[in-house]
């Protein structure tokens, strides 16, 4: 769900109030541990706005159910008023791993299925930069203009396969006599320990798209 420009992840609904204090069961519909839930949750409202609250204290209930104590929710008239609301998390509330755990994103560059035919090289990644994924790219001084947000680039792997992503930033670092030294930042790369697998690795794009 895309609201006001942020996206929100659908992980269950109210479905009973619990006890007279105010506490809510939420039904889990999509995997995610009960330590992974932020600490803030949306739930969906009849006028489809979501309103925030604040998890005040989490415990599991039965199979696929956590019993909540929310900031908002003083006693169970409260509480039956948010029975069969959706509950969202904000996606920027989750680290990466989580985010990888309950499938919103992908473990590491999809593996490309249709490689062209002919692939041309355009540089190699030597280490990585910084913590939020982005690498050092040696690219020869005449593919400079090629480098451009949106680039499809298919990156070698170890057994003769390609991962196919995308450039979603890059910046010139300076430049040598016959190469260009950039920053890069490619699609589903978003930490270090991602960025330290593609050391050392080749970047193709298609000849065609060349």
């Amino acid at each position: 769900m895309i609201l006001s420009g942020k996206k929100y992840i659908y992980i269950g609904y109210i479905s009973d109030a619990h006890g007279n204090k105010g506490k809510v069961v939420l039904c889990l519909r999509r995997y995610i541990s009960p330590q992974s839930i932020p600490t803030r949750i949306f739930i969906k409202k009849n006028y489809g706005d979501l309103e925030e609250f604040r998890i005040k204290a989490l415990k599991r209930f039965r199979k696929n159910e956590l019993i909540l104590k929310l900031n908002k929710v003083k006693d169970k008239n409260s509480a039956l008023e948010l029975v069969s609301s959706d509950v969202y998390i904000f996606e920027g509330d989750l680290p990466r791993k989580v985010r990888v755990e309950i499938g919103v994103i992908p473990p590491f560059i999809p593996e490309a299925k249709d490689v062209p035919e002919k692939l041309e090289e355009i540089g190699f990644i030597t280490k990585p930069r910084g913590l939020q994924g982005a690498v050092a790219v040696v690219s020869p001084k005449d593919k400079e203009k090629i480098w451009t947000p949106g680039l499809k680039v298919y990156i070698e792997g170890d057994k003769g396969n390609f991962y196919s992503t995308e450039v979603r930033a890059v910046k010139k670092l300076r430049q040598m006599q016959d190469d260009i030294y950039l920053s890069v930042k490619f699609m589903f790369i978003n930490d270090l320990d991602s960025a330290e697998k593609l050391r050392k690795r080749k970047i193709f794009v298609s000849a065609q798209q060349n």
